[in-house]
């Protein structure tokens, strides 16, 4: 199969609907290799430089969950990208569950930072830098965290249900 054929294949959409699913596409895609950078580079840091402050004993305890749920999440944010650039509907669905699994983990984190004694704080310090690889895709919009995830979220619904409308008419 050839690269056009390979990006053509898909539901029968709109153009702006398609620019719509293949621009949110690679911004993800690069929001991901981004996160991948980060996420290894903050893992090298911290393997070289095992620095251990007294008031965060399970620092490392978190900090390992953190980069493999991650890393988890950063694969399954490449796979349903690339079904959004192949123009997947089904895509919309899985990038739903996505968005809410990362809100979901976040709510978590920030739960267990609410722990009083050292393993709440553990989880603060591990949290900076453990969730390096998802920071890119939370934090697109800068200052607006969760922002970029769920706006682009609302677009894509949004586009599935004028798509859906248009075929119950036609």
């Amino acid at each position: 199969m050839k690269i056009a054929e390979w990006f053509c294949r898909g539901a029968a959409m709109p153009r702006w609907m398609s620019a719509l699913f293949r621009v949110i596409g690679l911004v993800n895609l690069v929001l991901s290799v981004s996160g991948i950078y980060f996420l290894l580079e903050s893992v090298i840091f911290w393997l070289a430089n095992p620095n251990r402050h007294p008031w965060e004993p399970y620092f490392y305890y978190a900090f390992y969950p953190m980069v493999a749920i991650n890393l988890a999440l950063i694969t399954l944010l490449c796979l349903i990208t690339f079904d959004l650039l192949r123009l997947r509907l089904a895509a919309v669905k899985q990038y739903t569950w996505f968005v809410l699994s990362v809100v979901g983990y976040n709510v978590l984190v920030a739960l267990c930072w609410c722990i009083p004694g050292r393993f709440g704080m553990s989880v603060a310090g591990a949290s900076g830098v453990g969730n390096m690889g998802i920071a890119p895709f939370e934090f697109a919009l800068f200052y607006v965290p969760e922002g970029y995830p769920v706006l682009t979220l609302v677009a894509l619904r949004l586009a599935c249900r004028g798509l859906a409308r248009r075929s119950v008419v036609s």
